[in-house]
This record gives structure tokens, C-alpha cells and sequence, in this order.
């Protein structure tokens, strides 16, 4: 019942963002154009060419940025009009093909020699690489647009589904653990996670170092997905969130002052399939964390040029 009281609440206040967003500031002729998604692509430091879709923002440096996966042996395609929507919204928005899926399923090794990449034969130890390779790539792209003034990095926001909701808590606590130093600021910039069905664990991927971590235990946002008529899927996000959830409740007295959020829909989708059917609207919950929760604490983490001083 009170997961329930939570997907209600989510819910009506993504509504009412919906709604104030299409009645404030759009004055005729004061709208900016929207630039069309951009193709693009990044090599990883292992040689894998990863491809995406940039949706720029017009907000500049006041963006939120958003990594969007697709779930396994899914492609970033099934998530091109969601993206789109959210680019509406005033989100700098990335969708994109981790290694082996979509159109990502090439590695350049030594002497530019081609090879084929199959997910048939990914080791749970491979998994990893999704992390530090692929992640800290696309993450690398948004750099740049940050240091352009197109977006604030340090506003990042992941979207995953199942595998790949995983690959993001991962990803998040890699960003706070790198060492703060004086002259630059390396991590600390994933603020927000969007778990789409996220599972216990995939193929023997799971995230339970950066479960039982200060990152996702007390200082990243997190909303999580789920549809309720998949048993599984729902137990396990709902696992999830107990667990987030019980911790929290510790810090904050009122509902404005919650970080984590709870989506139940009533579907037996999941993952990707869930997070693109638009009878589950998932973007109002997308649009409630990001352009209200998550736009509150931009105050606290403005735009700054991350420029390396080596540059």
C-alpha cells in the first residue's frame, strides 16, 4: 500500500511538471529551436566503437544531462521517441549501444584490424567493461558538451534497464571514487539514477558492492520502474527499494526532502520494453525526478568549466 501512496505521489507531481512546463516561459517567439538528434560515436580505450544519438538541450548550462541504455540485446532505436520527448523537456539527452549491442558490435585492435563482437559469448567478467570502458567513453563525449557550456555535468543522470540498470549503480559508485584533487574535479558528477527493473542479478553481473555503498545507500537520487504483473521484476526492484528506502527515511522528515521513488505500473513489461510502451508513460516519472527533484538540487552543483588545466 505504501509502495502505491509513493507511485500516486510521483505521479501527480510529474503531471502538474507536465502541465506548468507547456504554461511557463513560452512567449511567442521567445521559444528556442530544438536542433535535430546528431549521430555520433565514441571509441572506448579498449578499441570498441560505441554508437549514439546526441538530443541537445537549449537550456545550456543549466541542462541535465541523461545516459539512456537500452536492456540486454536491445537497441538504443527502442528509445529514440522517448528521447525525443525528453529533449522537449529541456534535457540534454544521449542514447546509446553499449559493446555488442545495436550498432555497436565492432573493436578496432592493433594495427586497426576489425573484429566482431558477440554477446554470445560475453564472460560475466566482461561485464565489467560496460563500466569502466563504455560508460566513462560517453560520459567523456558529455564532457566535452559540458565544457562547451551545453549542459551541466555535474547534474549526470543515468537511465538503465535490467543489465544495464545494473551497469549504472556500478558506474556510479566508479564516479565517486575517484580522488579529489586540488587543481580538478575528476567524479562526483552522477547525481541521479533511473533503474528500469532492475534485477538482483544478470548473467552473474550484479551491484551489490555499490548497493551496500554511502554512493547509492545515502547520496545519489534514485528513481526505480517496475511493472507490477511480472512477479520477478517487481520483487526485485521492490527489494531494492525497501532496502534504499529504510536508510534514507533516517534523513528526511517531509515528503520534498525524499531522494529515492518508487514507479509501480500496471504492465508485465519490463526493462526497455517497459520504460518505451507508452501505455506505461514512463516519462512522467522521468520528467517529475529530473526537471523537478533533480532541477531543486542543481543549486547546489552549478555549471563549471571542467577543462583540464593540461589543455
Amino acid at each position: 500500500m505504501r509502495l502505491q501512496t509513493l507511485s500516486l505521489f510521483v505521479a501527480m507531481c510529474a503531471v502538474l511538471v507536465l502541465d506548468l512546463s507547456f504554461a511557463h516561459g513560452q512567449k511567442p517567439g521567445a521559444k528556442k529551436e530544438i536542433p535535430p538528434p546528431e549521430a555520433f560515436n565514441v571509441t572506448t580505450k579498449d578499441g570498441v566503437i560505441l554508437h549514439g544519438t546526441y538530443f541537445a538541450s537549449t537550456e545550456g548550462k543549466t541542462a541535465i544531462p541523461v545516459i539512456m541504455i537500452p536492456g540486454w540485446e536491445r537497441s538504443q532505436n527502442d528509445l529514440i521517441g522517448l528521447a525525443d520527448a525528453m529533449q522537449k523537456q529541456g534535457l540534454a539527452v544521449v542514447t546509446v549501444d553499449l559493446r555488442g549491442h545495436g550498432a555497436s558490435k565492432t573493436i578496432q585492435g592493433p594495427g586497426g584490424q576489425i573484429t566482431e563482437i558477440d554477446l554470445g559469448r560475453v564472460r560475466s567478467s566482461d561485464f565489467d567493461t560496460f563500466v569502466t570502458q563504455d560508460l566513462e567513453a560517453i560520459k567523456g563525449f558529455l564532457m566535452e558538451e559540458n565544457n562547451k557550456g551545453k549542459l551541466n555535468i555535474e547534474m549526470l543522470t543515468i537511465v538503465g534497464c535490467d543489465y544495464s540498470a545494473i551497469a549504472a549503480m556500478n558506474f556510479a559508485l566508479q564516479d565517486w571514487s575517484w580522488p579529489i584533487l586540488p587543481a580538478i574535479k575528476q567524479g562526483q558528477d552522477v547525481k541521479g539514477l533511473i533503474l528500469i527493473s532492475p534485477p538482483k542479478t544478470f548473467k552473474g553481473f550484479n551491484a551489490n558492492m555499490a548497493i551496500q555503498s554511502p554512493v547509492i545507500k545515502n547520496q545519489v537520487s534514485i528513481m526505480i520502474i517496475a511493472g507490477d504483473q511480472d512477479r520477478t521484476s517487481f520483487s526485485d526492484a521492490k527489494r531494492l527499494f525497501s532496502s534504499i528506502d529504510k536508510i534514507r527515511q533516517k534523513s528526511f522528515t517531509e515528503p520534498k526532502d525524499r531522494t529515492v521513488f518508487f514507479a509501480a505500473k500496471p504492465s508485465p513489461l519490463e526493462g526497455t520494453a517497459l520504460l518505451a510502451d507508452p501505455r506505461a508513460n514512463c516519462i512522467k516519472d522521468i520528467l517529475f525526478f529530473t526537471k523537478v527533484h533533480l532541477q531543486d538540487l542543481q543549486a547546489n552543483d552549478p555549471w563549471t568549466d571542467r577543462s583540464s588545466p593540461l589543455n
